[in-house]
Order: structure tokens, then C-alpha cells, then sequence
């Protein structure tokens, strides 16, 4: 069972906890981390999520992400999450921004990783991915328009590498 903070719209943390599945009540907020990962030589990795996935399945995104975990800090679970999807372990991190999605309910914190070494030793995580490309970032408009991706990371994305 994954248990998560609730946090209202101004990022407090309440005295309530979340269990993934259950449904968020009315004015409460989990927190997400995004990890968008660049190679040292520039490229962007770009996972597929599993077709397996209830929740949009095949979709692309800019590396990994997830639920941060109760009593777990935001980078500590961009890199928990970066490690359990991808098996890299980032030579840096930073925070790129902050985001809320009220629909979603969520707080989104997006990080930069940068990676060096051996490309091809992405892993996947079963039932989260199921294939990868590392791309330059100049194919990054154009795969943004031809495939499915999530709006935030395509927002967020298109910012960072203007």
C-alpha cells in the first residue's frame, strides 16, 4: 500500500494521509515529481509507458516520475523514482518548477537530472516502461507534435530547451 502526505493548495502539509486508489477529498493535493534526464553529450531520454498501464498506456515521457512517498522530500523521490524507472543515477539534480494541477490534484515538481556513461544502460521498470530513445534536442518539437505526451512535461519541455 503507497501512502502520500495530503498537502492543500499552497503546498502546507496537512494532518491526513492519501492511499494511492482511495479517492483525493475536495481541496487536498498529493505530490508528483517529474524527472527530465539529459545526457551529458545534450540528448533527452524519452520513456514509453508500459502497455500494461491503467492510466495512459504508451504514452511517452521525458524520463521518470512518480508519487512522492509520506514523510519522503521531493528530490528524494525525483531520484528514488529516476532510479527505480531508468537504474541511473544522476550526476546532478535541480529543480526546474513548481506546477499545480487542480484537476489532477496534484503538485508537480519538475527536476533536471544529468546522466553520463553508457546510454544503453537504461532499464525499465516492469509494468512502468517498456522501451526508451535518447534524443537530440533538436528532434524534441517535432516528437513532442507526433506523439503522446503529457501536456505539463510539454510545456515544461518546451521552455527548458528555448
Amino acid at each position: 500500500m503507497e501512502v502520500w502526505n495530503a498537502y492543500d493548495f499552497n503546498r502546507n502539509i496537512l494532518p491526513y494521509l492519501l492511499v494511492r486508489g482511495e479517492p483525493v477529498p475536495k481541496g487536498q493535493f498529493h505530490l508528483c515529481v517529474n524527472v527530465l534526464v539529459r545526457h551529458e553529450d545534450g540528448d533527452i531520454l524519452v520513456m514509453r509507458r508500459s502497455a500494461s498501464k491503467p492510466l495512459y498506456p504508451g504514452y511517452y515521457e521525458f524520463g521518470a516520475g512518480g508519487s512522492v512517498l509520506a514523510g519522503e522530500d521531493s528530490q528524494t523521490a525525483a531520484l528514488r523514482e529516476l532510479e527505480e524507472e531508468t537504474g541511473l543515477i544522476p550526476d546532478s539534480i535541480r529543480l526546474l518548477e513548481q506546477v499545480c494541477s487542480v484537476e489532477d490534484q496534484c503538485h508537480f515538481d519538475f527536476y533536471e537530472a544529468v546522466v553520463s556513461g553508457d546510454k544503453s544502460q537504461v532499464r525499465y521498470q516492469v509494468g512502468e516502461t517498456d522501451a526508451h530513445l535518447w534524443l537530440p534536442l533538436s528532434e524534441i518539437p517535432a516528437f513532442l507534435e507526433s506523439h503522446p505526451c503529457f501536456q505539463n512535461q510539454k510545456r515544461v519541455l518546451k521552455k527548458w530547451i528555448s
